[in-house]
């Protein structure tokens, strides 16, 4: 009986555990100095391949080694699909490395598109003295 009961919310705990075990975590390395976009976002209705406002974007843990940033730019959508090469708005994770060592951050990700809502992503760089 009590087996029927926990059911239902074990089945969904292991669910939310597989679904944030999908994100993986980027890892990039780079010198002492450098600037490097880590990640870049727009979105696109697909019904009429109208380009809507940037994903917003908000850093949630920041880099102890480095700074990091979030930069509006605009751009094209990826060269596939029915939308290929489109003029979109953009925003990207910009990551400045200032001292050697491995350095983690986190950022989030709100679409306008209430399917796919919001994502969160990490990030692991390793930073090598500039020569």
């Amino acid at each position: 009986m009590l087996l029927k009961k926990i059911r239902p919310y074990f089945c969904a705990g292991l669910a939310l555990l597989g679904f944030t075990a999908i994100t993986p975590a980027l890892a990039q390395t780079m010198k002492s100095g450098d600037v490097a976009v880590l990640a870049s976002y727009y979105e696109i209705r697909g019904s009429d391949c109208l380009a809507l406002r940037a994903p917003r974007v908000v850093i949630t843990v920041m880099p102890k080694l480095g700074t990091a940033s979030v930069v509006q730019t605009r751009g094209q959508s990826s060269d596939s699909g029915r939308c290929a090469y489109k003029a979109v708005a953009v925003s990207q994770v910009v990551y400045q490395a200032n001292q050697p060592g491995s350095d983690v951050l986190s950022w989030e990700v709100k679409y306008q598109n209430k399917t796919i809502g919001t994502r969160r992503y990490s990030a692991t760089v390793g930073v090598t003295p500039a020569p």
